[in-house]
């Protein structure tokens, strides 16, 4: 019955994840939202509402950008989608403060419309390793000299600045939406403060310096008087891209570790199998991070730390080196990139790291509470085995002649020498072989038995 509710719920997520964006209607423009971090679930996003938008008869599709950037092959790949459209594409940084930064850019610069909102800047498209790090002279020029040629081409073909775009790869320029629009020829085809604005604007027909708006060597249709509709991640989509969020991706890590810790103290399946998942989760949101091995080895270590003060008297230095190695491996999971060089900034919240810090301490002090209190009450686990003989217990299966019997707070492996002992009953220990309880059944008004 297991296996078959596991199936059935991976054939349901299957099918949600499969689900494209919810369908635009014709004659309305659809509008996609190009946010956070440019992954494998963004690019997917975006192919599939180019295509919707594209069966819907769609007159034109608003992408809303603010990124820092991404995947250099999830970036290609919304690229190509623009491309390929059948519908006209408007590419909006937007709202105020909004940003396309590095891959952004790209994406930005490939649709048939760029525009920008007030505030907002784009640029910083500098090449780097997939951990922020510089690649090797060799390849960096292979890979900046590919990336430049891929811009220029994109500006040339929408007549926008190309020789300011060859210069946000190689040397990561950075510009905002004035001077974006300013210059001659722009980076950026016109100012937007607002939706109503952004279509008005394209109705006019052309840019500041005369050049037209075209889609496949025609005008863009009349846009002002058409209704706007989202086309929106499913469940499963937007399940996947919060995972890509470095604050989820560090607590379920976190959850993991600690879980898997759990597990190993105190057997119980849940909670092993409840790290494992969270662990697997996390690994499936940092595909699109620039993890650092480092820091995830600091927060294991952390997390080993603070279990470890429940069964060795360390005084609280275990607790303090926990905490440390907690803290360093949560501000170096991600490695970011170089200041000065690319626009992504990927950390995790200071906040998560006090509120995760502090649950970790709280919880191992509760573990040292509880076990100092077994201590003192003289548990089973510090005393020998052969202590049991004498004390009274509960068979908890049929002991015919083996079974399991509870005694001491714990359960035990039992063997009965004289008849079967029924489950419930209570029962005398009177011997011990190696981890075996040997058991008799207590007399009656005898012995008192120990319920499990």
């Amino acid at each position: 019955m297991l296996r078959r509710a596991l199936a059935a719920v991976t054939m349901a997520l299957g099918i949600v994840c499969l689900v494209g964006p919810v369908a635009a209607n014709g004659e309305q423009i659809g509008r996609l939202e190009l946010t956070g971090v440019i992954d494998q679930v963004n690019a997917a996003f975006v192919e599939e509402g180019l295509r919707v938008a594209a069966d819907e008869g769609s007159p034109a599709v608003i992408i809303v950008i603010d990124s820092p950037g991404g995947e250099l092959t999830s970036m290609d790949r919304i690229v190509k989608a623009i491309l390929a459209s059948e519908v006209p594409v408007i590419a909006w940084v937007a709202p105020q403060g909004a940003r396309a930064g590095s891959a952004a850019t790209f994406i930005t610069l490939a649709a048939d419309v760029a525009a920008m909102a007030p505030n907002t800047n784009i640029g910083a498209a500098s090449v780097v390793g997939s951990g922020g790090e510089d690649l090797p002279a060799t390849l960096a020029a292979k890979v900046t000299n590919d990336a430049v040629a891929r811009i220029r081409s994109l500006a040339e073909e929408h007549g926008r600045n190309a020789d300011w775009a060859e210069s946000a790869v190689r040397d990561a320029a950075s510009i905002g939406a004035t001077e974006a629009v300013a210059m001659e020829p722009p980076v950026a085809d016109l100012i937007a403060d607002d939706l109503p604005a952004l279509l008005a604007a394209v109705d006019a027909g052309e840019r500041a310096d005369g050049r037209a708006y075209a889609f496949n060597g025609e005008a863009l249709p009349p846009l002002s008087d058409l209704a706007v509709r989202e086309l929106e991640m499913n469940v499963g989509q937007q399940f996947l891209h919060l995972l890509s969020d470095p604050n989820i991706a560090f607590i379920l890590f976190t959850i993991g570790f600690y879980g898997i810790v759990a597990e190993l103290f105190h057997p119980n399946f849940f909670s092993g199998i409840l790290g494992a998942i969270a662990i697997v989760l996390a690994f499936i949101g940092s595909n699109a991070l620039p993890l650092n091995v480092g820091g995830l080895l600091l927060i294991l270590i952390g997390v080993g730390l603070l279990a470890l003060e429940v069964v060795v008297a360390s005084y609280g230095l275990l607790t303090v080196g926990g905490v440390v190695a907690l803290v360093l491996g949560a501000f170096a999971l991600w490695t970011g990139v170089e200041p000065g060089v690319e626009s992504i900034d990927v950390s995790v919240s200071p906040w998560i790291v006090a509120i995760v810090v502090a649950v970790g301490v709280v919880y191992a002090w509760f573990l040292v509470r509880a076990l100092l209190q077994m201590r003192r009450n003289g548990g089973v686990a510090n005393q020998p085995v052969a202590a049991l003989v004498g004390a009274g217990g509960t068979a908890q299966t049929l002991i015919a002649p083996t079974g399991i019997a509870y005694a001491g707070g714990e359960s035990w492996s039992a063997r009965t020498q004289s008849g079967d002992i029924s489950a419930g009953a209570p029962v005398r220990i009177v011997g011990v072989n190696g981890l075996e309880l040997i058991v008799e059944p207590a007399p009656a008004g005898g012995g008192e038995a120990t319920e499990g």
